[in-house]
C-alpha cells in the first residue's frame, strides 16, 4: 500500500509540474525501488577511484518520499562514479517514457549529477538520452527527461546515476521513476508544403536578393572560423538546375573565402512549421557546412536568448557524421547558453558513407512544446519544453525563426591538409505548417 500511495504521490507531483501523465494501458513504474521505502533492494554502486557507500536514509522532508539512498565517497580521483537502481522490465521501441530523479547536495558544493539508462558498463541503453544537472545549495532539485526508446534494453539495463568521478561527495537521491508517457509530438500533415525557397535561375547568377542576404566579412563569428564571408560569385552562384552553390575557396595569399545567407528580415518561419532542405554536404578536415535557424528576436535579444536549431552540421573530419543541436538560454542568466548538443541521443547520426556521397534531406520541426529533428524524414533527436524548463533552461522555440545556410573553417582544427575549393549544395527549402509531412 505504502508503494502505491508513493506513486500516487510521484504523478501528482509531476501532474503539478505540467508534465504528460503514464501512457494508458503502460506499466506505471519500471524502477524497482527508487526510494528505498523499506531497504536497498536493487541498489549498487561503484567508482574507479574509492568505493562509493550506500545507505538508506529516513525522516527527510521537501522530496516525494521520507527516505532516500545516500551515496558518499571521501576524496578520490578516477575517471568514473556511477550508481545504479535495477529496473523492473525493458522499453517498447517507439514508445516515450520520462526519467525523474529528486537530489541533493548535503554538503552544497555544487555535486554534478548525471542520469540515463544504461547497465554498469554504460551499454544497454533503450535511447543514447542523458541529462546533468548542478546541485546547488542543499535544497532537493527534481531532475527530469523525456525519451524515446529505440530498444528495448537489456535484462542489466538500470537507472544509471552518473556521480562526480573526483573528490568528496555526499548525494541523495529519491523519488527516481520511469514511466511510459504521452509526450506530444508534432502531427502529421498531408499535401504540398506551405511555400518552397527556390533555386531558380541562371547558372552562375547570384540567389534571389527578395529572400536572401549575405553575411560579409571575417573575425572568427563568435566560433574562431577562418574564413572570410563574400558575395562573390566564386563563393555562392546557382547551378542553373534549381540548386545552390556554396564553395570554400583558398585565395591567391592562402586565405580562405566562403558565403553565409541567411532570411533574416526577409522569410521567417512560424512556430508550428516544418521546415527541410536537401543538401550535399562538403568534407575534409576543418570543413563545416550547415543549415540552421535562429530566432527572428536576435536583434532585440541577442544570442543564445533567441534560441538557435542547428538542423544539419558536418565536421569534415569526420565525413559520415551528420548532427543536430539545439541552443537555448540559461532561465537565470540569458547570456548562457545550455544546449542539447551532439553528444545528445539522436543528435549525431553515421550515415556510413561520406557527406559529400550524395544528397539527403535534414529537417526540423518546432514549437512551444517540442522540436523534433528529422534526417530523410526519419526522427532523430526530440526535445520538450518540459525538460528544458525544469533543467533551468528557457525554451524560445514557441516564436518565429529565419534561415541560415553556411560553409565555415573550423579555427581548432588543422585544415593544412584539406584541399580546396569544397562545395556544398543545397536544394530547395520547404515549409509545411501546422506538422510534418506524412
Amino acid at each position: 500500500m505504502r508503494r502505491r500511495a508513493l506513486a500516487a504521490a510521484v504523478a501528482a507531483l509531476l501532474l503539478a509540474a505540467g508534465i504528460a501523465a503514464p501512457a494508458r494501458g503502460a506499466a506505471a513504474e519500471l524502477v524497482l525501488n527508487g526510494s528505498a521505502l523499506r531497504d536497498l533492494t536493487g541498489w549498487t554502486a561503484a567508482g574507479q577511484s574509492g568505493e562509493v557507500d550506500v545507505r538508506r536514509v529516513t525522516g527527510l522532508r521537501g522530496a516525494p518520499a521520507g527516505t532516500a539512498v545516500q551515496l558518499s565517497r571521501p576524496a578520490a580521483s578516477g575517471a568514473w562514479a556511477f550508481a545504479l537502481a535495477r529496473l523492473t522490465g525493458g522499453f517498447v521501441p517507439g514508445r516515450s517514457y520520462r526519467m525523474t530523479v529528486w537530489a541533493r547536495d548535503t554538503a552544497g558544493t555544487g555535486s554534478r549529477l548525471g542520469m540515463l539508462l544504461a547497465n554498469g558498463a554504460w551499454e544497454h541503453r533503450p535511447a543514447g538520452v542523458i541529462e546533468f544537472g548542478t546541485l546547488a545549495g542543499t535544497g532537493w532539485r527534481r531532475m527530469t527527461r523525456t525519451l524515446v526508446a529505440t530498444s528495448a534494453g537489456a535484462a542489466d539495463t538500470g537507472f544509471y546515476l552518473s556521480l562526480p568521478a573526483g573528490g568528496p561527495f555526499t548525494i541523495q537521491v529519491t523519488g527516481l521513476t520511469v514511466q511510459a508517457v504521452t509526450a506530444p509530438l508534432p502531427a502529421r500533415v498531408s499535401g504540398a508544403p506551405s511555400r518552397v525557397i527556390t533555386f531558380a535561375g541562371a547558372a552562375g547568377s547570384a540567389p534571389d536578393s527578395r529572400v536572401w542576404n549575405h553575411d560579409l566579412g571575417a573575425g572568427g563569428w563568435g566560433n574562431g572560423e577562418l574564413q572570410t564571408y563574400t558575395s562573390s560569385g566564386d563563393n555562392v552562384r546557382l547551378d542553373g538546375a534549381g540548386r545552390l552553390l556554396i564553395t570554400v575557396r583558398r585565395d591567391e595569399r592562402g586565405g580562405l573565402t566562403s558565403a553565409r545567407l541567411t532570411t533574416r528580415g526577409k522569410v521567417a518561419v512560424p512556430a508550428g512549421s516544418y521546415v527541410e532542405a536537401s543538401l550535399t554536404a562538403p568534407v575534409g578536415a576543418g570543413v563545416w557546412p550547415a543549415f540552421w535557424l535562429l530566432g527572428t528576436s536576435m536583434e532585440k535579444v541577442g544570442w543564445p536568448a533567441c534560441g538557435e536549431l542547428d538542423v544539419f552540421e558536418g565536421t569534415g573530419a569526420e565525413p559520415t557524421l551528420a548532427k543536430s543541436a539545439a541552443h537555448l538560454p540559461d532561465a537565470a542568466d540569458p547570456r548562457l547558453d545550455r544546449p542539447y548538443d551532439w553528444g545528445e541521443g539522436g543528435a549525431t547520426t553515421d550515415l556510413g558513407v561520406p557527406l559529400d556521397a550524395g544528397p539527403h534531406r535534414f529537417g526540423v520541426y518546432f514549437d512551444a512544446t517540442v522540436v523534433r529533428f528529422f534526417l530523410d524524414r526519419k526522427p532523430t533527436m526530440t526535445l520538450w519544453a518540459s525538460d528544458a524548463v525544469v533543467s533551468g533552461r528557457s525554451w524560445t522555440f514557441g516564436k518565429p525563426q529565419f534561415l541560415l545556410v553556411n560553409v565555415a573553417v573550423a579555427g581548432d582544427v588543422d585544415s593544412s591538409a584539406t584541399s580546396f575549393p569544397r562545395t556544398m549544395t543545397v536544394g530547395p527549402i520547404s515549409i509545411w505548417t501546422g506538422g510534418v509531412p506524412a
